[in-house]
């Protein structure tokens, strides 16, 4: 059987301080490109919340990260440099800081695997 595709999202808020047309042109021309660069990854998006159409989310932004399967999550999320970048990223824009206590909070992580698709067998 051929292996499935897979897709990590990454859910979050954005710390009160922080100037949102000011990250969003940063998520444009810094996030996006590295994410977009680093091995394993597929393809990697940005997405805000403008509207909650049904139901409540408890985040405004998403990214969207596809890697070649669910094997390359190691790789990818461990990668060191995007470890590094991670870090930069939770120092400057996110809730609550660097500190270890708020891992999972200041973002969120979810390995997903594609198991229905007009392309699948």
């Amino acid at each position: 059987m051929a292996k499935r595709r897979a897709m990590l999202l990454l859910t979050y808020n954005l710390g009160a301080h922080v100037n949102k047309a000011e990250y969003e042109q940063w998520v444009r021309d810094v996030d996006n490109p590295f994410f977009n660069s680093v091995p394993g990854i597929v393809r990697y998006s940005n997405w805000k919340v403008i509207e909650e159409k049904v139901g409540k989310v408890p985040f405004t932004y998403y990214d969207l990260m596809e890697i070649g399967d669910l094997d390359a999550f190691e790789k990818v999320w461990g990668n060191k440099e995007l470890q590094k970048f991670a870090h930069g990223w939770t120092e400057r824009w996110s809730l609550h800081g660097t500190d270890e206590k708020y891992v999972g909070i200041n973002f969120q992580v979810l390995l997903g695997e594609e198991f229905a698709a007009p392309d699948l067998p």
